[in-house]
């Protein structure tokens, strides 16, 4: 963490922007009615066109790339990367079997990679975002042949956040209980590894929280994390969507309970673009 960067600060970052309509809109609400500030888009999701003219529509959130290699489509043709994707340009459904995939064949896929993520940012650039943080569907992007990739390809494109799960173990046991352990132990190991790249490429990390909830961030998850949080700079990635199991996060980043917490606790709600704005950090490579 750069001793310029201010301390007490709460990005919420709501994932999978551009998936779907309901996503979309869930996004759009959680932003100007709640404490959301901060969005990774899918440069591939099936709604992306709606999400990119939305966060032209918002100022005030900030907008990332949500690196896409696992569970959804690609954005370059089969045909031009043939070891990642199906006929029908999707990637593989399960992360495991994909991150096992990427590194048995790593020497012939990497290329393909890196490729894929260009194509990713191309298409971002060409809506008119500007992405200052990178994160990835399904957290694939900490697997080590691609967080290489993704740190390179970052650097040239001025991203200056990158997402290292995760938090603390001692607050992901006391809300998640110990069936997050193991989860916990395979992505701290990358970490480590994971934060010597990421500081190669000038790029800084927030301590992230939820790793061990996806999916499941309600308003009593909230306020009681909100409660464990002691980090100058922290993100609390969630899932908001106006249809099923989203639709409990939907309410509680739009919760006056959740806000309170927040403030009560004296952070300031920001995204990773009001941070680097305020800050200068994007002036200092």
């Amino acid at each position: 963490m750069s001793p310029s960067v201010p301390s007490g600060c709460l990005i919420v970052n709501a994932d999978d922007f551009g998936a779907s309509h309901s996503v979309n809109q869930a996004v759009l609400r959680a932003c100007r009615e709640g404490v959301l500030r901060s969005a990774s888009i899918m440069a591939g999701g099936a709604a992306f066109e709606e999400a990119a003219m939305l966060a032209r529509e918002l100022p005030e959130m900030s907008v990332g790339i949500h690196v896409t290699l696992v569970d959804g489509a690609s954005v370059l043709g089969p045909s031009k990367i043939p070891g990642l994707v199906d006929e029908r340009g999707f990637f593989p459904r399960s992360p495991a079997k994909a991150g096992i995939k990427y590194w048995v064949q790593r020497g012939r896929i990497s290329g393909q990679i890196e490729a894929e993520i260009e194509a990713q940012f191309d298409r971002l650039q060409e809506a008119g975002i500007r992405p200052l943080h990178a994160d990835s569907h399904h957290h694939l992007h900490v697997h080590p042949v691609i967080f290489r990739v993704l740190c390179r390809v970052a650097e040239r494109r001025g991203v200056r956040w990158i997402r290292i799960p995760p938090g603390p173990l001692a607050a992901d046991l006391r809300l998640a209980g110990p069936s997050g352990i193991p989860e916990w132990v395979v992505f701290k190991a990358l970490a480590f590894a994971n934060a010597r790249v990421a500081r190669s490429r000038g790029l800084l990390s927030p301590c992230t929280y939820g790793i061990s909830r996806p999916g499941r961030v309600s308003t009593d998850y909230l306020v009681r994390l909100v409660s464990k949080i002691d980090a100058p700079v922290a993100e609390i990635f969630a899932h908001p969507d106006l249809d099923g199991a989203g639709r409990v996060e939907l309410e509680a980043l739009t919760s006056g309970e959740v806000s309170r917490a927040i403030y009560s606790r004296g952070f300031a709600v920001a995204g990773f673009k009001d941070i680097c704005e305020r800050y200068k950090i994007a002036d200092t490579r």
